[in-house]
């Protein structure tokens, strides 16, 4: 009966010491209650398998599409944080598109790595609180400061974030990236079919049959493109400010860049825009590797190492 009584107890306690192993308690130095009271979420049902917390569509903004996702391995010694925008031409996609493909390889081996990773959505520039592109750009600015507000609940290191985005995400990463006002915690750039420029007339030193004005006038697809893009017609204040490549000096952050080997003509045999070309073309990268030579700044691409590779290598500097 003693013996009974015994185990009884013991698995009383157990059940007790258990239970005050609970999402309350720290995990390596986060504060898992702590942390949702600071997000405003509790955590969710993680996308895709792996040992990390998920969190879910955090609002960083009082607009509609202000939302991230947290990825954070539970692990004392988070090596850094990687910032991801989606891409999308401004005007469509999720950040739930980062979840599927190479990209959630790519997501999954960071985690692995003791990497935190972000995934933010931004305002389009179709969207009726949109000021053109100025303001999906500045909705990254946003991002980056909301997190860096929140490092220490966090549990990430100070100092250690790469930025990396997807075709229109490129550019959000890149446009935050080469600015001083933005890039004072960031190690890296991380930039896929990537454009080169947001302002657009840069763009006619590419395509030998593309002359910006002529065409508006032709296709009303880019004329209605460029209206939303410019949130009117752009000022030289406006394209200056959003020629990020003219920003590119020898002390900003290392840049990522791959964009795949498209064919270069702009107009195709039937005589429509082919926009995979005008967005994504390998010489928007030739274009931005030109200006890092330039003016001294380190590049790199998938010739010399993965993705994964860079993102680690500069996290160590």
């Amino acid at each position: 009966m003693k013996y009974n009584s015994f185990i009884i107890s013991l698995f009383i306690l157990l059940n007790f010491l258990l239970s005050g192993c609970s999402k309350s308690d720290n995990i390596g130095s986060i504060n898992i209650n702590n942390l949702e009271s600071v997000l405003g979420v509790v955590g969710s049902e993680v996308p895709f398998e792996g040992d990390y917390f998920f969190f879910k569509d955090v609002s960083y903004g009082v607009k509609e599409r202000n939302q991230l996702d947290i990825l954070l391995p539970k692990n004392d010694q988070i090596l850094g944080t990687v910032i991801f925008f989606h891409g999308g031409a401004f005007l469509f996609g999720t950040k739930e598109d980062l979840y599927e493909g190479e990209t959630q390889d790519i997501i999954l081996s960071l985690l692995e790595q003791k990497i935190a990773v972000i995934n933010a959505e931004y305002t389009f520039i179709n969207d009726s609180d949109s000021q053109g592109v100025i303001t999906s750009l500045e909705d990254g600015a946003a991002v980056i400061d909301f997190i860096s507000d929140r490092m220490g609940p966090l549990n990430l290191p100070q100092n250690k974030l790469i930025l990396a985005g997807v075709s229109a995400g490129a550019g959000i990463a890149q446009w935050n990236g080469f600015r001083e006002a933005s890039n004072s915690q960031v190690k890296g750039v991380f930039a896929s079919i990537a454009q080169s420029s947001y302002d657009l007339y840069q763009w006619e030193q590419l395509f030998p049959d593309f002359s910006l004005d002529e065409l508006r006038l032709t296709y009303s697809e880019l004329e209605d493109l460029f209206v939303k893009f410019y949130n009117g017609t752009p000022t030289k204040e406006k394209s200056e400010l959003l020629d990020y490549r003219s920003q590119i000096d020898a002390d900003d952050p290392p840049l990522y860049i791959y964009n795949p080997v498209y064919e270069d003509v702009i107009i195709g045999e039937d005589d429509s825009i082919d926009f995979n070309v005008l967005f994504h073309s390998y010489k928007h990268a030739d274009f931005l590797r030109k200006k890092a030579i330039e003016v001294g700044l380190e590049f790199s691409g998938a010739y010399q190492e993965s993705p994964l590779e860079f993102i680690k290598r500069v996290l160590e500097k």
